[in-house]
């Protein structure tokens, strides 16, 4: 048998006692704090945050994958067990659906009040302060016991099948009116809760928990035992109704010595209701994708409508914004839903060992992601930024890169494509060409553009983009396919290249793409800064940034292939903060 007092020592370093009376909620909180000092696993066991809701009693405040319930638990009390050699702690579960939840029809009456109320989602946060209000959320009771010695864990999750009362004289609302309308016709339910199912993700979820935390899978059994029908009459009084019972269900897992219990029920040969991960707890390092375009591409316009599918799938995903200059706005422009690292005054592909480590480290330890998105500035060359991940091999794999073009400069420049620099080396190196901006084009443009893109790099996937939109799941597709690829070589991005002797890889360096910032104390009139962008020169070919505009406020200012454009700023822009300024990209620059 697997050591398990030792690995008990692991939850909590100290000898469980008699004398506390809290032990088994302190056995617990070190259960949840244990298993998020690993994220990555975290994740992949099923969590997604935990709260303490402490206020009177210890308690937490969770949420789980693939539920969109809050769940909470709160610490009742702890007693002897009986046979005198450990603790027994009772903990209450509940469930808080979404307000909109057609489940909380099955709530009690009180419950679908509190739901509705405005205080709803504060009562819940803190909702160990408020357990008599929110009583109605109650699901069932979880039971933690362990022997003083450590040699034994068990957790016992105990539930009604269908938790059901019969308002026997039935429950009135008065009208304005002064008349009476039954919300619960006498002798009808005025509850029908699935307890049981409800709660069960809680226990699987700790069980399976305890499971990675002690080295040692969980001995699982089940048994049922009959449970009496209720109604109520209007003063409160509770009466069995005969004939009409139904069933309380017990589901135990245990560990240690406490396996050989006999007497517990049916033995399961797993967890029910055990969240299953899509990735493998003994998954690979996690990957990193290269997003990457040219100047004014519409790259983070994109990688905001990627991350919204990746994120409605449950599959969370860290960035990484590289911007040429020493203002960064990207990140900015991203939404709150995004864990963002910012690497901004210079570029990834020409000072990644420096810059990217450190980054990659910082959003790793926020995050227990899957995979990342760089998106590079719109100047990189990812040959260069691939070549260099080879020093980051301890932390991430490389996955596709994918390059974001501008249909409309595709076709105000057609020849670009034929000329040697960085916006051929991000074609040419794509694993998936993103034409953006399909919708600001003549429709009998479209194909052309998209012909000349396919001829520069005909294996990668190619894909139309409408403000940043585009079909993902054929990119989510062509994703599943490389990694169940044997031979990555064959993608583009792993294609080697030859070189003439003497030919280096294209950098904006040697294009002589620099980055200016004009900055502004005061409002600002779109003419001037009109007049800025045409004292720059022919040179100039990306413009970003916020400004106070004259008679309209904070708005982010966009400018790329020859248009201007402006839009409201993000709200996290602080009011207060009335300054602007303007970052400039291109050659021979002089605003």
């Amino acid at each position: 048998m697997v050591d398990t007092a030792m690995r008990m020592e692991t939850l909590l370093p100290r000898a469980l006692s008699f004398e506390s009376g809290s032990d088994c909620a302190s056995l617990l909180g070190s259960l949840l704090t244990g298993v998020h000092l690993d994220r990555r696993q975290a994740r992949i066991l099923g969590w997604r945050g935990v709260r303490p809701s402490a206020t009177v009693d210890p308690a937490w405040s969770f949420r789980m994958a693939g539920r969109d319930h809050v769940f909470g638990l709160l610490f009742l009390g702890e007693t002897v067990n009986p046979t005198g050699d450990g603790l027994l702690g009772d903990f209450a579960v509940f469930v808080f659906p979404k307000t909109e939840n057609p489940l909380l029809d099955r709530f009690p009456l009180e419950a679908l009040r509190q739901a509705l109320s405005e205080d709803y989602g504060r009562l819940v946060r803190d909702f160990s302060a408020h357990t008599e209000a929110l009583a109605p959320f109650v699901c069932g009771r979880l039971r933690l016991e362990a022997t003083l010695d450590g040699s034994g864990l068990g957790l016992v999750w105990e539930a009604s099948a269908r938790h059901r009362l019969v308002a026997l004289d039935g429950i009135a609302a008065t009208g304005p009116d002064g008349g009476h309308t039954w919300l619960v016709s006498p002798g009808d339910l005025e509850c029908d809760v699935p307890q049981y199912s409800l709660g069960l993700p809680v226990f699987s979820l700790l069980a399976a928990t305890a499971e990675r935390l002690l080295q040692e899978p969980a001995a699982v059994a089940l048994e049922y035992e009959p449970a009496p029908a209720l109604g109520f009459r209007t003063g409160g009084a509770m009466e069995p109704l005969p004939g009409k019972g139904g069933h309380r269900v017990r589901l135990r897992a245990a560990f240690g010595r406490l396996r050989a219990k006999e007497g517990q029920g049916r033995r399961l040969s797993g967890l029910p209701g055990r969240y299953e991960s899509n990735t493998p707890s003994t998954a690979p390092l996690p990957v990193l994708h290269v997003l990457t375009g040219f100047l004014g591409a519409g790259k983070t316009t994109f990688l905001r409508r990627w991350l919204d599918f990746l994120h409605g799938r449950e599959r969370y995903t860290g960035v990484i914004q590289n911007e040429f200059g020493d203002v960064g706005l990207d990140a900015l422009l991203l939404g709150d839903d995004a864990r963002v690292e910012a690497l901004d005054g210079g570029c990834v592909c020409c000072s990644l060992a420096e810059s990217l480590r450190p980054g990659l480290e910082r959003l790793m330890a926020d995050m227990p992601a899957e995979q990342f998105i760089l998106e590079t500035t719109g100047l990189a060359n990812p040959e260069n930024v691939l070549g260099s991940l080879e020093e980051l091999d301890d932390l991430v794999v490389p996955g596709l890169v994918v390059t974001v073009l501008d249909a409309v400069d595709l076709c105000r420049q057609p020849h670009v494509l034929n000329e040697p620099g960085i916006l051929l080396a991000q074609v040419e190196r794509a694993d998936v060409l993103v034409v953006n901006k399909a919708d600001a084009v003549a429709a009998d443009a479209l194909p052309g553009v998209l012909e000349r893109v396919a001829a520069v790099n005909r294996r990668a996937l190619l894909l139309m983009a409408r403000r940043g939109a585009t079909a993902f799941a054929r990119l989510d597709a062509f994703y599943s396919a490389w990694l169940d690829r044997v031979d990555q070589t064959r993608l583009p991005s792993r294609q080697p290249r030859l070189r003439r002797l003497g030919q280096e890889s294209p950098t904006h360096a040697a294009a002589g793409y620099a980055a200016r910032t004009v900055n502004w104390e005061s409002p600002v009139a779109r003419e001037e800064i009109e007049a800025v962008l045409a004292g720059c020169g022919p040179g100039l070919r990306r413009a970003k940034g916020v400004v106070c505009l004259d008679g309209q406020g904070m708005r982010v200012v966009q400018y790329a292939a020859g248009r201007l454009s402006f839009e409201p700023a993000p709200a996290r822009w602080e009011d207060g903060d009335r300054h602007g300024f303007l970052v400039l990209i291109g050659t021979g620059l002089q605003p």
